[in-house]
């Protein structure tokens, strides 16, 4: 590899710069680009997912990151938020190759520093198989250094991802929606809503979204409505849409119904009209603008994915007394569970993982939407001067349940 493929392209270190270090990869063969972005340099482990994305671009990747920082910061854990991946068609046949050529790029920092998790358009299985054919032991190896754990150590907790719960759910595949679907349930407890009588509007059908809906099945939410990128199921007889049998389905397109009046099939965007008590939004970024925000119609807003609302529709919502999560503390359940899974000094078993961000998203989402009454705020702006308090964390290990 050339200097010129691997070029660090911007380091910036005053307090309000966005971000701290750009790294940009530029293919060889292909010509393709791809970049890993650390949103700080204060603490010596920055996590984050990556993606593949045919429209991606550093300064996209730049927000996602500052948003994984503010992740770490809002439950106090010292480490900087990264993001990385390649601007890349993810349904080429050459995309395990390409992401391969970019982490083998990146190795360096996979090996000290930087915890790699999954993101859109890629799998942890995958990363994991390609990480190990260009000799890194794990996407997240960064984390032994950090916690000071034998390889062994390290390996034992680790593989605690790969077991099963909730079905043929992994914890590894789980966590994420998991605690989307934990901070919705603590919402609507917190709205004074029974979740056996509650309904959820989700908007995205992946690995995100599907875990979010376990989460809620198991409390006894109805599920009145789903969208994928092509179409939304709207569930018209009263007791919600069969979601054991969606779930089934492989993939993130969900699947034409049978001929039935209990289901209609509508386009895409109206789940967010829905009335429904919940509308979590688990896709993409800028889901609900300033444009569209006056169509919803939920009593509260969960947002796993990143940036999934704009500030401007936030303030909106805020003054309809329709409570929005922060995406940076309802998306931050695969953090959380790093913090359950590493942090005890004896190792937990999955279901006290899953517990862990349970009893977390519970804690944060009841303080965040009290203070938000009290202080005439939002529940973001009461996560941001978390996040503030969380930059000044002083501890001697990023992970410490």
């Amino acid at each position: 590899m050339s200097n010129a493929d691997l070029s660090v392209m911007e380091i910036a270190t005053l307090p309000d710069a966005d971000p701290a270090v750009v790294i940009e990869y530029t293919d060889p063969q292909e010509g393709f680009k791809g970049w890993l972005v650390i949103d700080g340099v204060d603490h010596d482990l920055c996590a984050g997912g990556l993606r593949v994305q045919k429209t991606l671009t550093a300064d996209a990747l730049k927000g996602m990151a500052r948003n994984m920082s503010r992740k770490m910061r809002v439950w106090g854990m010292p480490i900087n938020g990264a993001k990385s991946g390649i601007a890349y068609d993810p349904l080429a046949p050459g995309k395990d190759a390409a992401v391969a050529l970019f982490m083998k790029a990146i190795k360096p920092y996979l090996m000290t520093s930087y915890s790699m998790g999954a993101d859109l358009n890629t799998q942890m299985d995958t990363l994991e198989r390609l990480a190990h054919e260009i000799g890194v032991p794990s996407i997240k190896m960064a984390i032994a250094n950090a916690q000071n754990l034998s390889l062994e150590e390290y390996e034992s907790r680790y593989a605690l991802l790969g077991q099963r719960t909730h079905g043929d759910w992994t914890l590894g595949s789980l966590r994420a929606g998991w605690g989307v679907g934990t901070a919705a349930l603590a919402l609507l407890d917190n709205l004074g809503l029974p979740r056996n009588e509650a309904t959820a509007a989700v908007q995205g059908f992946g690995t995100l979204a599907k875990a979010s809906i376990v989460a809620l099945l198991e409390a006894g939410v109805r599920i009145v409505a789903v969208a994928d990128v092509e179409k939304c199921l709207i569930d018209r007889s009263g007791r919600g849409l069969d979601m054991q049998v969606l779930l089934r389905t492989h993939g993130t397109l969900l699947p034409d119904p049978e001929s039935s009046t209990d289901v209609e099939v509508t386009p895409r965007e109206t789940v967010l009209e829905t009335a429904c008590d919940v509308l979590l939004l688990e896709a993409v970024e800028n889901t609900v603008t300033a444009a569209n925000v006056e169509r919803i119609h939920a009593k509260g807003v969960v947002p796993g994915a990143n940036l999934a609302v704009a500030d401007e529709a936030v303030r909106v919502l805020h003054l309809r007394n329709i409570p929005t999560l922060p995406c940076f503390v309802a998306g931050s359940g695969g953090s959380v569970a790093m913090n359950g899974l590493f942090g005890p000094a004896a190792e937990p078993s999955a279901a006290q993982v899953l517990d862990f961000i349970k009893t977390s998203m519970d804690d944060m989402v009841a303080h965040l939407l009290s203070a938000s009454r009290e202080q005439g705020i939002t529940p973001t702006e009461v996560a941001l001067h978390l996040v503030e308090q969380g930059a000044a964390a002083d501890r001697s290990k990023p992970y410490a349940a």
